[in-house]
């Protein structure tokens, strides 16, 4: 494990319930360890997350997902940026049941958590547990959700593997099917 890696693992063993203070964490490390802050958002209903600048993703895919080649990390696309990001979903709060049209995304659960995935928009189906390094791949167009464990901040490395070169994907590129928090 890295040292950003480390330092992350050492939040999720403090096992904090004050969102504010583990973003400001994970800020803070992340800025040490030489990664660039893209965008924070510490006001969603459901955690917070942080994003990396795009130069980062190699880093990011190394330290996080050292088994994964860096062409395989852009869906066989050279020119492919990755968006890389670091999400903390609160216990037992759910993001919504949605799909991107402009990405895939790869996670890697940090620690215990759940999800659900399902090519069908009405059914999310049962929900997925998920356990320290379980690694889960969304393609553009697939529907899922996240889910924060019983008892404590589920923290999720994920990256954004941009599919339509020309338009990016982005924060809009979301469609919710459900969603707990009536956005």
């Amino acid at each position: 494990m890295t040292e950003f890696a480390n330092h992350i693992q050492t939040l999720i063993e403090a096992r904090g319930d004050n969102k504010i203070q583990m973003i400001a964490d994970i800020i803070e490390f992340a800025k040490q360890t030489g990664y660039t802050i893209a965008d924070v958002d510490d006001t969603k209903p459901w955690g917070g997350f942080v994003r990396f600048d795009y130069k980062d993703g190699d880093q990011f895919v190394e330290e996080f997902f050292p088994d994964v080649d860096p062409a395989a990390a852009r869906l066989g696309n050279p020119d492919a940026e990755l968006s890389p990001k670091i999400l903390m979903v609160a216990p037992e709060q759910r993001l919504s049941w949605q799909v991107h049209g402009r990405r895939a995304e790869r996670w890697k659960f940090l620690n215990d958590g759940g999800y659900h995935k399902s090519t069908d928009p009405d059914n999310p189906g049962e929900l997925i547990e998920a356990h320290a390094g379980d690694e889960v791949q969304f393609e553009a167009g697939e529907c899922h959700r996240l889910v924060g464990a019983k008892d404590n901040y589920t923290f999720v490395a994920e990256i954004w593997q941009h599919t339509d070169k020309a338009h990016p994907s982005d924060e809009a590129d979301i469609t919710r099917l459900q969603d707990d928090y009536k956005r």
